[in-house]
């Protein structure tokens, strides 16, 4: 019979294996699994710490073994499709490992944050690096398109500066909804959810919807950021 606690780390050596093949997709050229290949992974990454406290074999094991196959699936794959696809030069080589390396940065905050306090709190500190390499991957299939490769090649550029930037920052991004919850506040956050998977399964509507759906996931955290700022200046001037 399996151990329990072997089963969280069975979704982490999937979302892994999803990360290679994506990698090997995209030496390939076939953008498009490859960025499918990074939503699958997501959701295993997603289940994989969910479980472990579920069924109470959450570990520093399993916190680093996540990490890890974060780092490669979540920063190396992204990182090396937007080097492969539109900036294929040592400059380029430079800008994508600026995202490497700042989700690096977030996921060993992450891990010093996990080791100190323990459960994780109501948000995430920073933009988690899944989110980041999922808008980073979608922007790629979706210029694929639409823009010519000198300007996708210059919003990339930007999209990167500022998907680092955010991962390294304090703004507070929300989790996946949850679903059990009656409140106002998060129920809007699951039609939000279940309508943009409706959209993204839709294949006529795929590739055009889902970047821009994900980056009002980008604006949601600066909004929250701004509001936060803007009441506390009100609060300091009453």
């Amino acid at each position: 019979m399996i151990d329990r606690g072997v089963i969280p780390s069975l979704f982490t050596l999937g979302n892994l294996v999803c990360g290679f093949v994506a990698l090997s997709f995209v030496a390939e050229g076939r953008y498009v699994p490859a960025a499918w290949l990074l939503l699958l992974a997501a959701a295993l990454d997603n289940m994989d710490g969910r479980l472990a406290r579920l069924i109470g074999t959450d570990s520093k094991f399993g916190i680093e073994f996540d990490s890890l196959a974060d780092v490669c699936t979540f920063g190396v794959v992204p990182a090396f499709m937007l080097y492969h696809s539109l900036l294929h030069s040592p400059w380029g080589a430079v800008v994508a490992a600026c995202f490497l390396l700042a989700g690096a940065s977030r996921l060993a905050r992450f891990n010093v944050i996990s080791h100190e306090e323990g459960e994780k709190g109501e948000f995430f500190m920073g933009l988690p690096i899944p989110s980041a390499a999922i808008v980073l991957t979608q922007y790629i299939v979706y210029t694929e398109r639409t823009w010519d490769t000198i300007h996708a090649a210059q919003f990339g550029i930007a999209l990167v500066v500022l998907l680092s930037l955010l991962m390294v920052s304090r703004v507070e991004y929300d989790p996946v909804p949850n679903f059990r919850s009656s409140a106002l506040r998060d129920r809007l956050k699951v039609v939000y959810f279940l309508i943009s998977v409706g959209l993204i399964l839709h294949p006529a509507t795929s590739r055009e919807i889902f970047f821009p759906l994900a980056m009002l996931y980008i604006a949601s955290g600066l909004y929250r950021r701004l509001c936060g700022m803007f009441s506390s200046e009100i609060t300091q001037h009453a």
